[in-house]
């Protein structure tokens, strides 16, 4: 991207302004067209600059007092290369030359920094259209667009996608991509992975609520953080789970850093009032040693898979203790296939059940839609959530069938219940697509024949997809989602604000809905960030023409909040738990309320 700035302490150089004059544009005489065409540029937010062949500029549209502080009047005349920085003359004669050689009315579009009068920067939208052939006006017409604040919502985007919120660590993503990083690397460094987690966190959130909980993670974090050296990558991975990335700790020394981590998590700490005694379970995974080329032996996938592996044994082997990876761990396969001998039973003996969560209208709370989400009715462990099967259905492939699954039982299901009450005339369903079934090549037939087989209008059918998901391969995604609008589904991106690299991809794609991802939502009560990032997002589903729905909603504060910026539908255990489709129904067939009631 080419970088064009500004700069207002060089040199004047004006043109002859009879060669001005001569122009029937740009000449002292205005017709009634320029007078209209002046106005309508003069109410335009965009800067407009006309430029001839050699650079020349011939015409500043009023608005570039707004957008760089400048009279228009001292612009006109003098060379664009003048009023840039001497060093950037190249770049500028490279620009103008690239314009001029475009086709007649063809336009290329570069984003750029300027310099404003008060010394500030800005970034701007240059888009640049070859007219120089127009006899009408005879010149590159280019326009400037701010894009200060969009720029800064991706950045906030970003920080959301790469940061754990709570301890504002690198989050999973981050920590793989330094991961990738270190393995590939030509540097003959030895890597080590250290994955750690906190035994028996559960308890403390089933007896003490989960901001205890949060509170002993960020305490915790902090402990971590005292032992680790400035260089080493720290991340909480989710949950209670983290990781380190050391690249030049001999691998002999890990074991005494594992050492140092389980002594500091286990000093006690002050809970609720009452002192709490933590410990963990840490597996040590190394490359090959220091060797050159050593690094490159051992993938991240392979790094991550041994240090899980340690890390499990650490845990059978009582916790509060480390394991160091060792070859024989690799006898855990026979787990894994006994996982999916488990879940290739449950499928064949219908042991998954689809439960329904609410999502209602903000403002009055009328039953808009409903996501359905399976469980597993274990014959020996009972109801079980996605985490204890999800990622294992996901690794061995059965994710597909098991989300086609589902994918029929709503429709089915929605199908019932507008066949048992007219209140379900304009419910909607939303089913999750899972990363494997959005690259399964069948995945438009299966949701074709779904609708089909339950004799639903496809409009009723909301699929959602996650961003990470798009992003993986954003032109296959683009191909699939137009496959899938082509069938008349509506279709989500899920936990918006946690994948996305940039927000121009978001208006290329046929997208319905947004749902903002419940990290924006836990907080937007209290931080004044996260109210003005949900603002912008709702504003931008206006601007887009989508639909927004906030998830986790569970306070009624958030609510409130939610509401008043302007979000659409809600999601939460406020509104309700995912629940069996009689209780969807008894909501369905309940008398509307004018006053606010919890669903």
């Amino acid at each position: 991207m080419r970088r064009i700035e500004r700069d207002d302490h060089t040199a004047a150089a004006r043109l002859p302004r009879n060669r001005l004059a001569r122009n029937p544009i740009f000449g002292r005489r205005l017709g009634s067209r320029r007078r209209m065409a002046e106005k309508l540029l003069q109410a335009s937010a965009d800067s407009v600059l006309a430029l001839g062949r050699h650079g020349e500029i011939k015409y500043v549209s009023p608005s570039i007092r707004d957008l760089l502080g400048c009279d228009p009047r001292e612009l006109t005349g003098r060379l664009l290369s003048d009023v840039l920085p001497v060093e950037r003359a190249a770049e500028v004669h490279d620009f103008v030359e690239r314009m001029v050689s475009l086709p007649i009315g063809r336009s290329e579009r570069v984003e750029s920094r300027l310099r404003t009068a008060a010394g500030e920067y800005v970034y701007v939208d240059v888009i640049g259209t070859n007219r120089i052939d127009d006899p009408d006006l005879r010149a590159v017409v280019v326009s400037l667009r701010d894009i200060g604040e969009r720029r800064e919502l991706e950045r906030q985007l970003i920080r959301q996608a790469y940061t754990d919120s709570l301890t504002g660590m690198p989050n999973r993503v981050m920590f793989r991509h330094r991961l990738e990083e270190a393995v590939t690397s030509a540097e003959p460094l030895p890597i080590t992975v250290l994955l750690l987690d906190l035994d028996d966190f559960k308890l403390v959130n089933d007896n003490l609520g989960h901001s205890a909980g949060d509170e002993l993670l960020t305490t915790i974090a902090e402990r971590l953080r005292g032992q680790v050296r400035p260089g080493d990558v720290l991340a909480r991975l989710g949950g209670d789970e983290f990781a380190i990335l050391l690249r030049d700790l001999d691998p002999a020394d890990a074991s005494g850093l594992a050492e140092r981590l389980l002594a500091t998590v286990h000093e006690p700490i002050r809970l609720a009032s009452r002192d709490i005694t933590c410990s963990l379970s840490i597996g040590i995974a190394t490359s090959a040693g220091g060797e050159p080329g050593a690094a490159g032996l051992v993938s991240a996938d392979q790094l991550l898979a041994n240090a899980d592996l340690a890390m499990y044994a650490a845990k059978r082997g009582g916790r509060n203790a480390y394991a160091v990876f060792d070859p024989s761990m690799t006898m855990s396969v026979l787990e894994e296939a006994q996982q999916r001998a488990d879940l290739e039973h449950a499928l064949e003996h219908d042991e998954f059940r689809v439960l329904y969560q609410p999502v209602v209208d903000m403002h009055t709370q009328r039953l808009t839609a409903v996501e359905a989400l399976v469980r597993w009715q274990h014959p020996r462990d009972g109801l079980l959530g996605p985490y204890h099967f999800i990622a294992h259905a996901e690794a061995n492939g059965l994710i597909v069938p098991l989300g086609r699954w589902v994918l029929r039982q709503a429709c089915a299901q929605l199908a019932r219940w507008r066949a048992e009450t007219p209140a379900a005339a304009g419910l909607h369903v939303n089913v999750n697509l899972s990363a494997r079934q959005f690259q399964y090549a069948g995945l438009v037939d299966d949701v074709s024949e779904a609708l089909a087989d339950a004799g639903l209008d496809a409009p009723s059918l909301t699929l959602e997809i996650t961003e990470s998901m798009l992003m993986a391969d954003i032109e296959a995604a683009k191909e699939t989602l137009h496959a899938l609008r082509r069938l008349g589904v509506r279709l989500a991106i899920d936990d918006f604000g946690t994948g996305y690299s940039s927000l121009s991809y978001l208006k290329q794609l046929p997208v319905d809905v947004i749902k903002i991802d419940k990290t924006f939502v836990d907080e937007v009560h209290l931080d004044e960030d996260d109210v003005a990032l949900v603002d912008a997002v709702a504003g931008l589903g206006q601007a887009l023409k989508m639909k927004t729905v906030a998830e986790g909603i569970e306070t009624d504060e958030q609510w409130e909040t939610l509401r008043r910026i302007g979000i659409d539908h809600g999601q939460g255990y406020l509104f309700g738990r995912p629940a069996e489709p009689s209780s969807i129904t008894e909501l369905l067939s309940a008398a509307p309320r004018s006053d606010r009631q919890h669903v």
